[in-house]
């Protein structure tokens, strides 16, 4: 049965990299670092004229991205806070923990 298992996964492993090769031949990608979550100088808003029927789409499509961009930044904020309280409660239970371990050593 392994044996059956091996071609087929030599076949599956040759069309994912077929893919990868493929995808990365027609896209272009650019990563753009800043220091929060605005776009930076080259944002797609500056570098794309819209005319046209196309500028009711990309000022759509534009405010999408910002919304879910927003939405994004406001749920990893909201994580970190219940992270960074669920690490201080950890951190007062084990403080309590140790306090009663101590006074129950004192007798």
């Amino acid at each position: 049965m392994f044996i059956q298992r091996q071609p087929t996964m030599a076949k599956l492993i040759c069309a994912a990299m077929l893919l990868v090769v493929l995808a990365s031949s027609l896209s272009e990608a650019q990563v753009t670092f800043s220091r929060d979550w605005n776009a930076g100088k080259r944002s797609l808003v500056e570098t794309a004229q819209p005319s046209g029927d196309c500028g009711a789409i990309w000022r759509s499509v534009t405010g999408l991205c910002a919304a879910i961009t927003k939405n994004i930044q406001h749920l990893t904020m909201c994580e970190t806070r219940s992270l960074l309280k669920s690490m201080q409660n950890d951190e007062m239970s084990m403080e309590n923990n140790s306090g009663s371990v101590n006074a129950k050593m004192k007798f």
